[in-house]
């Protein structure tokens, strides 16, 4: 089952195992509706928690590929910025003036990413539902079909069917 970055269109980004994209989408309902948000197959993944006294597992780090790989799909802009910026030449760190450019590359990767279109439900009613929910198409419709087929199931007509 294949990982799955999702990339929000605020910057934040979220990972999930699903089958496929459609239920990647379905899963991260739970935080937002991704639909229109890039979703990319990740294929090197490591995350290290600490467990802290309170009995807290606490995001430590990402492994090395993984952050690489999460920056430079994630982030082009970021990634660019952080590899060109100005570091200082004794401790390697950011230069005021690199710190000043990696804020820049934030601020336009928080502005990068739109929601495309995604596709409309089946029916009115999923429409409707999808309107009044922010719910991805998908599991609208599969809802919307299922109660269907239910109601369907125990209706009984009166008389001859034509």
């Amino acid at each position: 089952m294949p990982l799955y970055l999702c990339r929000w269109t605020n910057g934040d980004c979220s990972f999930v195992f699903a089958a496929s994209k459609g239920e990647a989408i379905e899963l991260l309902d739970e935080i937002g509706n991704a639909e229109g948000c890039p979703l990319t197959p990740i294929h090197d993944f490591m995350v290290h928690f600490r467990f802290n006294d309170d009995g807290i597992l606490e995001f430590e780090e990402f492994g090395e590929i993984t952050e690489d790989v999460l920056v430079e799909t994630a982030y082009p802009i970021l990634s660019d910025a952080l590899l060109n910026a100005p570091r200082d030449e004794q401790t390697g760190a950011l230069t005021p003036e690199g710190m000043e450019i990696v804020k820049a590359a934030v601020g336009k990767e928080r502005e990068r990413v739109k929601a495309k279109n995604g596709a409309e439900p089946d029916t009115e009613l999923g429409k409707e539902i999808k309107k009044n929910t922010d719910a991805p198409t998908r599991l609208v419709d599969r809802i919307v079909h299922k109660v269907a087929r239910e109601k369907l199931g125990r209706f009984q007509g009166r008389g001859k069917p034509h």
